[in-house]
């Protein structure tokens, strides 16, 4: 099973949990022409703000957290790597529970990386509750040099 851990209202706010959120939704908020928020792994009301912001703009349900997943026993067990390590594509994947939301997000990840065989490098998952569909999941994945 994967772990997780939220970040958020009310949530665990691990330091290096919050770092890597607050980054992932830099990435996000770049794409849509948003401001950034400092990365300084400290959970305020900008973060919650910016949470839920992207909640509402990727049909969470508006809980004001992100689930930070560690999926490395899903399908494939595919290397994981820090976000900033990564530029490559982002993928999206819904199921009923964190895990199957992670791999259908991995999934999705990998056929748009299309990397050669040995050379995935994945992310960890970030999870929110959707609406009806249980959970939605993304993750950043990209192709690196193959291992001599």
């Amino acid at each position: 099973m994967p772990y997780s851990r939220t970040v958020g209202a009310d949530g665990d706010n691990k330091p290096d949990d919050v770092q890597e959120v607050q980054a992932f939704l830099n990435v996000w908020r770049n794409d849509n022409g948003l401001a950034l928020i400092d990365e300084d792994g400290v959970v305020g009301s900008i973060t919650v703000d910016a949470i839920n912001g992207f909640q509402a703009a990727r049909g969470g349900n508006g809980d004001g957290q992100i689930f930070v997943v560690d999926c490395s026993d899903c399908d494939g067990g595919i290397a994981l790597e820090p976000l900033g390590a990564l530029d490559g594509v982002q993928g999206q994947g819904d199921g009923a529970g964190q895990k199957e939301a992670c791999e259908a997000a991995r999934a999705d990840c990998a056929a748009q990386a299309n990397c050669p065989p040995g050379t995935l490098q994945i992310g960890k998952c970030y999870c929110w509750r959707g609406g009806e569909s249980g959970w939605t999941c993304t993750v950043k994945c990209g192709c690196s040099s193959p291992v001599a």
